[in-house]
């Protein structure tokens, strides 16, 4: 689990949308979970220069929680607490819409 030691800004804030946040080089390509204080985080660092779409696994429900996701280059927050995240890996989809957010099919 990665800390961040600064304040959070507005890109860590909780929402129901997904927000894009600037790249950071300390942040490993892929799916990590962060702290602020007390309050857990989870978010998708993208390294390429294209967006893609990521099969986000989400706790509890099987196959019926997680869901497909394009993201941007750089980093996106994951809406709502880390915990609720398992895992989030690419799965093809150059080029796709970000932000785009559809259900779980078979892939």
């Amino acid at each position: 689990m990665l800390a961040f030691p600064s304040p959070a800004h507005a890109e860590f804030e909780r929402a129901s949308e997904v927000r894009q946040a600037a790249p950071v080089s300390l942040v490993p390509c892929g799916f990590f979970r962060y702290s602020v204080r007390e309050s857990q985080f989870a978010a998708y660092n993208h390294c390429g220069t294209t967006t893609v779409r990521v099969h986000v696994d989400v706790r509890g429900g099987g196959s019926t929680n997680d869901y497909h996701l394009c993201v941007s280059p750089g980093r996106t927050q994951l809406p709502g607490a880390g915990p609720n995240y398992l895992n989030a890996y690419y799965i093809g989809g150059a080029g796709c819409r970000s932000g785009e957010h559809t259900g779980h099919t078979p892939h």
